[in-house]
């Protein structure tokens, strides 16, 4: 557009009224651009640069959103190039401002005023990370001059903790990023999707500061994907615990779930088994990793993982609440053998659920005690 913009000054000097420039150049608004009240990418961005200055060191500058066309539109932030500790996260989060629409949200998850929302920034850019490695999908768009990407997600229905999920990572994008995302029409029933049921969906506008996440926080390049390729995030083992534990969350509630006949939290871990495996052993707790064909889980036991919590408090999600009952509940010792009120009551809860887990987590909620997959099966077969 630059040199578009050049031809209509040089055909302007030559004497070239705007009807005849535009009818030359096949272009509408000449006289907008002569006027200076339309101007071009590069005008713009040379204007901007003036005013803004050189950035810091390791750092540039990047627009927090653009208008149709890829031209920034106003305000800007620092973004460091490459992420090596906490303080690079802090620098940025420190120059967004949650948007107004996010407090209307707050009461939903706990939250009994601004300032607090505003003291959990770092946690919530943490849960948002976690969510974004796990379902949120990302979407680059465009051929913008400014590479960016727009967030969203897409949860059936038919799980419980749905809609409490998709609205709580919203609103850490709407917090923490100050991105305008919200929910839109539910997705109908579709055989080209992974769930039969309606779905669910919310979506953030395109933005640079999304493409800057999957960039430099995530590590991937544009044409790879969370699925598949593993992170670039070894600073990550390095932060401070809320925000790990806010990454571990989103992750947890995006790609976990409670195997009550195992009594562990397991989610799935590949293609970063190593790096969340590091972030576990630097908060201390416990795991095993479980290999398959197709897939590598981590599983925590529920005590431990009931430590953090590795469920999100203010979602209050199904996960969580089988996570404490777990947690609660109480082990026979090995090898002795349950009282017959126990076993008639698993053999009466076998008729009910279809899983072993699930009589598992039943007997934990009614009775207290921890039993495995096992030993159900034991008493029923």
């Amino acid at each position: 557009m630059y040199n578009r913009f050049l031809e209509i000054l040089k055909l302007s000097k030559s004497g070239l009224n705007d009807e005849e420039i535009g009818r030359t150049l096949h272009m509408n608004n000449v006289r907008k651009y002569l006027a200076g009240t339309k101007k071009s990418f590069l005008t713009v961005l040379r204007a901007e640069h003036e005013r803004l200055g050189p950035p810091s060191v390791g750092h540039r500058w990047l627009p927090l959103r653009l208008k149709p066309r890829g031209t920034p539109d106003g305000e800007w932030i620092q973004v460091p190039a490459r992420i090596s500790g906490m303080g690079n996260i802090d620098s940025v989060i420190d120059q967004t401002e949650p948007i107004e629409n996010a407090y209307a949200k707050m009461s939903e998850f706990g939250f009994k005023s601004k300032g607090e929302v505003v003291d959990e920034k770092i946690p919530l850019f943490g849960f948002l990370v976690g969510a974004t490695i796990g379902d949120a999908g990302k979407h680059p768009k465009g051929e913008s001059r400014f590479q960016s990407k727009s967030l969203s997600l897409v949860l059936s229905k038919r799980k419980p903790n749905s809609y409490r999920f998709g609205q709580f990572t919203s609103l850490c994008a709407q917090v923490s990023l100050g991105l305008e995302m919200h929910r839109i029409s539910d997705a109908p029933i579709s055989k080209s999707r992974y769930s039969d049921s309606e779905c669910f969906r919310w979506i953030s506008p395109a933005s640079p500061l999304v493409g800057w996440l999957f960039r430099n926080c995530l590590g991937l390049n544009e044409d790879e994907l969370t699925t598949y390729h593993p992170l670039r995030m070894e600073w990550l083992v390095e932060t401070p615990p809320p925000f790990k534990i806010g990454v571990l969350q989103g992750v947890s509630e995006s790609d976990g779930w409670v195997d009550a006949g195992n009594d562990t939290v397991c989610f799935v871990s590949s293609p970063n088994t190593p790096l969340f495996s590091s972030v576990l052993r630097s908060l201390g707790l416990e795991h095993r990793i479980d290999r398959h064909e197709i897939v590598e889980e981590i599983r925590v036991p529920t005590e431990e993982a009931n430590r953090l919590p590795i469920f999100n408090p203010r979602i209050r999600s199904v996960y969580l609440d089988q996570l404490e009952v777990m947690s609660r509940a109480k082990r026979f010792p090995e090898r002795k053998r349950l009282p017959d009120d126990v076993i008639q009551s698993i053999r009466e809860l076998s008729m009910r659920f279809q899983t072993l887990s699930k009589v598992c987590l039943e007997l934990a909620r009614t009775r207290g005690i921890k039993v495995s997959s096992q030993t159900v099966r034991k008493y029923i077969s």
